[in-house]
């Protein structure tokens, strides 16, 4: 029987009211109906809306779940939810083990008192003993690296600081869940990617993790699945890929799923990119082991001296797992691309991946090979299809069949 979902949201509704004074009074009346046995009132009240509305989905343990949707969708009500600030006005939110949460910038820091004094007040609250704080004092104060202010007033720190001393405490508290929403956005690229490692890491251990963030880029980075919010609503979970295509499409109509990661369309824009056939048919569906062009439209936005650009293809359940490289590392045999309009065609003559659903990524680096000039994500959303003849392969992982040359000596 497979394990228990360390968190459970089962058709959970949650309103609010707009306006301050009417809203203290309902909570008031919902107070005193609790008290006498009575239930909340079910339906809304004047000036009242919901900000979540029958949303139900599964996090389990080691799973990355990404919660996307634009400002307004109901994210961060969901995180206060599973994290029991606030309570469901319908359904029920489970949750099994220790909850670590950074739903707040600085949430629960005392501004007058030092970064020191905070971990230690933290810890406390999370109900981890002394002992075990002071144990792990050092590390959290050399995952937050924030030097001589560990005992300066927290009033004092910049928002990044406030995020790496916040993230370090909660990851250090040996938690079972994990809450992240939007503050790594603060931080500066070191720390960004060190506390992405750090969350991948907990991951693997079996640490449930919850991801809030509207880079989507950070989401497409580590989280294996996603859910989509829609004013309150629950719209859809699936792979990462699947949700933050459609989270694209239908906040940005006309750009075709593509994700322009950010500083990229400072260099190129990538307007059309299509999967052709052996008669030149663009097609979302292709054969596996059979003959395909991959052809892009972009436009440079500057001079483009000597790019390398790379294919990256990504399977729907895991990391890429294949990489096509278009031009030569030699950069003297490289092309330059003007400021303007261009297309790039590769062709494969046998298209080797195995059954499954796909994505196509883009990297493009300057001519020294080291300067990132940007990258798109999901430009090609396609379906492999296996052969008549092809072996059935089951196992989870295996994604390209290569093609050898068998010689034995059985007749």
């Amino acid at each position: 029987m497979s394990e228990a979902p360390l968190i459970r949201v089962d058709r959970v509704s949650k309103k609010f009211c707009r306006h301050l004074k009417r809203s203290l009074w309902y909570g008031v009346k919902d107070v005193a109906r609790e008290m006498i046995g009575r239930e909340r009132g079910r339906g809304l009240r004047r000036d009242e809306f919901w900000a979540i509305d029958d949303v139900s989905f599964e996090v389990k343990r080691g799973e990355i779940l990404g919660l996307v949707g634009h400002n307004g969708s109901g994210k961060t009500t969901m995180l206060r939810l599973i994290n029991g600030l606030i309570v469901p006005d319908r359904g029920e939110v489970t949750i099994r083990g220790r909850v670590g949460a950074l739903i707040q910038l600085g949430a629960g820091f005392s501004p007058i008192l030092s970064g020191r004094e905070n971990i230690h007040i933290n810890g406390a609250v999370l109900g981890i003993p002394t002992a075990e704080i002071q144990r792990k004092l050092d590390e959290i104060i050399d995952f937050a690296d924030i030097g001589k202010f560990i005992d300066a007033p927290v009033r004092t720190y910049s928002s990044g600081m406030r995020a790496r001393l916040g993230f370090a405490v909660a990851i250090f508290m040996n938690p079972d869940i994990l809450l992240v929403d939007e503050v790594l956005a603060v931080g500066d690229l070191v720390f960004r990617n060190k506390a992405m490692e750090r969350m991948l890491a907990l991951a693997n251990s079996g640490v449930a993790v919850v991801f809030i963030s509207h880079n989507t880029g950070q989401v497409s980075r580590i989280c294996q699945s996603a859910v989509m919010l829609e004013k309150g609503q629950f719209v859809a979970k699936g792979s990462t890929a699947e949700i933050l295509a459609r989270y694209v499409e239908v906040n940005q109509p006309g750009q075709r799923s593509m994700l322009h990661f950010p500083g990229t369309e400072q260099s190129f824009v990538v307007r059309k990119a299509a999967l052709l056939l052996k008669g030149g048919q663009p097609s979302k569906t292709v054969l596996s082991g059979d003959s395909v062009t991959i052809q892009l439209d972009f436009e440079a936005v500057k001079m483009l001296d000597s790019p390398l650009f790379s294919l990256i293809f990504e399977p729907e359940d895991s990391q890429a797992v294949a990489l096509l490289v278009s031009q030569s590392l030699n950069a003297d045999l490289r092309p330059s691309y003007e400021a303007g309009a261009h297309q790039l065609r590769v062709g494969l003559p046998s298209f080797s991946l195995l059954p499954g659903h796909y994505s196509l990524r883009l990297s493009v680096v300057g001519l020294n090979g080291v300067i990132l000039l940007g990258r798109v994500a999901n430009m090609i959303n396609f379906e492999v299809v296996a052969r008549p003849d092809q072996f059935n392969v089951a196992s989870k992982g295996c994604h390209v069949e290569l093609q050898g040359l068998w010689e034995g000596s059985g007749r």
